[in-house]
């Protein structure tokens, strides 16, 4: 007697939940969307920050996300690196993940444990949607943060918190400076270890060295803001 065999990746009845995470919920999968909200990422540029993966899993997701419209991947003629990035209904997942994110951040937040790959540009996520989300604060901001290995704009445009990448560092002709790029309320230098201790230990025996630089009332509103996210973590 032959068996049918089913496909476990489908749930075999009719809800748009479910038929959304036979697309998106299996592991792995909306981190990927989470990391090309902010900006197009090469497959380096995903392994960097899916700590964990391995390039196997990461080529499937990337192939199974293409197959289904929601990632989409630029190739040029005579250019060796590949981009991918979000289609429009790849984009409209932003909301889920936002959500996913501050219920995480009220709910399962934990402290990042020792050895545990932690990228800057997750931290910088959490900040993001403690200002959205736990603060009256949405007049309009433009700050810049300069990592060694890439910088990344958040911003407020009167509404809401978004965060994204700047390009990336191979395209990027400045070094790091410690001087406010035009157009930017404030800048701030470090590297990611100083920013992490900045963010979870700024107790008198832990000086972090990180360079804000900006109008004084900028940088004043920065610090305030930036203790919304202690705030919301530290809370029971």
């Amino acid at each position: 007697m032959s068996s049918v065999t089913r496909d476990v990746r489908t749930y075999d009845h009719f809800c748009l939940v479910a038929r959304a995470l036979e697309r998106v919920g299996d592991r792995w999968s909306l981190l990927v969307v989470r990391d090309l909200l902010t900006g197009p990422k090469r497959f380096t540029d995903l392994t960097a920050r899916l700590g964990g993966i391995t390039p196997k899993t990461l080529s499937q997701r990337l192939r199974e996300l293409t197959d289904v419209g929601i990632v989409d991947v630029d190739r040029q003629p005579g250019r060796r690196e590949v981009w991918y990035r979000l289609t429009p209904a790849g984009g409209e997942l932003g909301p889920v993940v936002d959500a996913l994110a501050w219920w995480g951040l009220r709910h399962a937040w934990r402290w990042p444990l020792p050895g545990e790959p932690l990228h800057v540009e997750h931290l910088l996520g959490a900040i993001t949607q403690a200002m959205e989300n736990a603060t009256d604060d949405h007049e309009p901001a433009r700050w810049r943060f300069r990592f060694p290995d890439g910088d990344y704009l958040m911003e407020c445009d009167g509404e809401r918190w978004s965060l994204r990448t700047a390009a990336p560092k191979a395209t990027q002709a400045p070094q790091m400076t410690h001087a406010t790029q035009p157009g930017w309320d404030i800048t701030v230098t470090a590297t990611v270890e100083a920013f992490r201790q900045f963010l979870f230990d700024r107790s008198e025996s832990h000086q972090p060295t990180i360079d804000i630089v900006g109008d004084p009332v900028a940088v004043h509103r920065f610090d305030r803001l930036i203790h919304a996210f202690a705030d919301t973590i530290d809370r029971p």
